[in-house]
């Protein structure tokens, strides 16, 4: 195969999408998981834009070498004005003399009237050729001296001098871009091959777009590898990643516990959490975002013994359709919030009921959840779409 098909540029668009499969499988084979498969799609990416400078620029310039053709016809007319020379050589005088000239190697007198005639033409029509009629000539003569008499020319000649100058230079560059001459065989394949490859890059980007999306999703509830968290519906990560019903927060968290809990509001979650470390609790603003640049905000409720309208069904009702999200800093108020927690999730189980996005539960106080809660609530939650977090950090 010609290896001429494609410029530089035009493979190194193949090594770029050959790339993104590598990045793909390391992607694949790598714990936890890194950005291998968001590199892929900027390599795809790149291999697109040099697929298509090798096709506007390259490929597109190739045109078939038609030398062969070209020196087949002229042998077919040479032979053919052989062929007739030799035919009429009867009918041609076979005495020269000095004082002849090229013109009388033909036997005028003995020539019938019609062949006369037609030599006759035939001469006036070779002197024709070599001079201009008179039509171009005065054509010539009227052109060949153009001044620009217009106002514009008159007050500013060297612009107008200047912008033909530019034309002309424009006309000797695109002159200067020569075509790619290559075999019929070879223009076939080129032409093949750059269809292919721009189509199959265009392919790759599309997988590795869903790549991407799918390899968020599935990773958004592993706690060692989400990564930027987005206000998706919960159902969209767990067909992928199921929640954990009850989980443990690492001996070494990768964030802090006021980041974890905004983490969780950007997710597009609510949580209620029940801690005995009133630092802890002040430290969690009042107001968070959903999304970047203070967009969607969300309160988020501190309860407190001197709100007696933030009772436990208003912060169970508050939390179970995303209305908000409470922090209650009281290890008393904690347990009679878990209590009635545990009596209405009782009668959501019963209806079949689940929560649209998932809430959570974080327990962060000083003793564990009370064993004779434990089951219950674990049985409740994975009915509900609740998810249990205890913090082990203290």
């Amino acid at each position: 195969m010609n290896l001429q098909i494609f410029s530089p540029i035009g493979y190194v668009s193949v090594l770029l999408w050959l790339a993104m499969l590598a990045l793909w499988a390391a992607h694949a084979l790598r714990r936890p998981r890194g950005w291998w498969c968001h590199l892929a799609l900027a390599a795809g990416l790149l291999a697109l834009i040099c697929a298509k400078i090798n096709s506007t620029t390259y490929v597109n310039r190739i045109q078939v070498d038609q030398s062969e053709q070209i020196a087949a016809e002229q042998a077919r007319r040479d032979a053919a004005r052989k062929a007739a020379e030799d035919a009429r050589k009867g009918e041609v005088a076979q005495i020269r003399f000095a004082e002849d000239d090229a013109d009388d190697f033909l036997d005028k007198a003995g020539m019938e009237e019609a062949d006369k005639k037609y030599l006759e033409n035939a001469g006036k029509s070779k002197q024709s050729a070599t001079e201009d009629p008179a039509w171009k000539r005065e054509k010539k003569t009227r052109s060949g001296s153009r001044t620009d008499d217009s106002l514009e020319g008159m007050l500013n000649p060297e612009g107008t001098q200047k912008a033909a100058d530019s034309l002309d230079n424009m006309t000797e560059t695109e002159e200067a871009v020569a075509p790619i001459v290559m075999s019929a065989e070879d223009h076939y394949t080129a032409n093949r091959l750059d269809s292919l490859n721009l189509k199959w890059i265009k392919i790759l980007l599309a997988l590795g777009a869903l790549y991407v999306v799918i390899d968020y999703l599935r990773r958004l509830n592993i706690y060692n590898e989400a990564y930027f968290p987005l206000p998706v519906p919960s159902a969209w990560p767990n067909s992928f990643t199921p929640m954990p019903t009850m989980w443990s927060r690492p001996a070494r968290p990768r964030r802090s516990m006021t980041e974890e809990l905004t983490w969780l509001i950007r997710r597009g979650d609510a949580f209620l959490y029940l801690t005995d470390d009133q630092t802890a609790a002040a430290e969690m603003p009042r107001k968070t975002y959903r999304l970047p640049a203070k967009l969607e905000p969300v309160d988020v409720l501190h309860v407190s013994p001197d709100q007696p309208l933030l009772d436990d069904t208003f912060i169970f009702e508050g939390v179970w359709f995303n209305r908000a999200s409470f922090v209650i800093s009281s290890a008393t108020r904690a347990a009679e919030c878990l209590n009635h927690l545990l009596e209405k999730l009782r009668g959501r189980e019963e209806t079949r009921a689940r929560v649209s996005q998932t809430v959570h539960i974080i327990w962060d106080l000083a003793t564990p959840i009370p064993e004779h809660l434990r089951a219950e609530l674990l049985k409740l939650a994975e009915a509900t779409g609740i998810s249990v977090m205890e913090n082990r950090e203290t």
